[in-house]
């Protein structure tokens, strides 16, 4: 059975990117535009591996892309959910930041290649 990743992305351009990078794969893509969207799709699909970018607009209660990896980090059945941190802010202290706050892997988007996040994706779902 296919792998599902979740892609937690407002932008529509990444939404699609991640879908057409993925899919032929053999990756399930789900796609989320916000975090709330993320959450409700994490509880009825339990993904395999998320995509989170960190800046998005506030949704019920969550505000960014950090806020939902604290709620994923805290959950039980979630908290080692593999958690690919794809943001805009890609300075070394915001990558940092992302990896202390939790996430599995931290990819700059102007540094990704389809490659890359191909790579990241089977690195982290033990694939080779």
């Amino acid at each position: 059975m296919a792998k599902t990743i979740l892609c937690i992305d407002d932008d529509p351009f990444y939404k699609d990117l991640y879908n057409a990078i993925l899919e032929p794969k053999g990756y399930r893509v789900i796609p989320a535009m916000n975090p709330a969207e993320g959450w409700k799709a994490i509880q009825e699909s339990r993904p395999d591996l998320i995509t989170l970018d960190i800046m998005m607009p506030e949704a019920e209660g969550f505000f960014d892309g950090y806020g939902l990896l604290k709620k994923l980090r805290s959950g039980e059945e979630t908290k080692n959910t593999p958690v690919i941190m794809i943001s805009a802010l890609g300075d070394p202290e915001d990558v940092e930041h992302g990896l202390a706050a939790g996430a599995t892997a931290y990819i700059p988007k102007q540094e990704m290649s389809p490659d890359s996040l191909v790579a990241e994706v089977k690195k982290w779902l033990g694939e080779k």
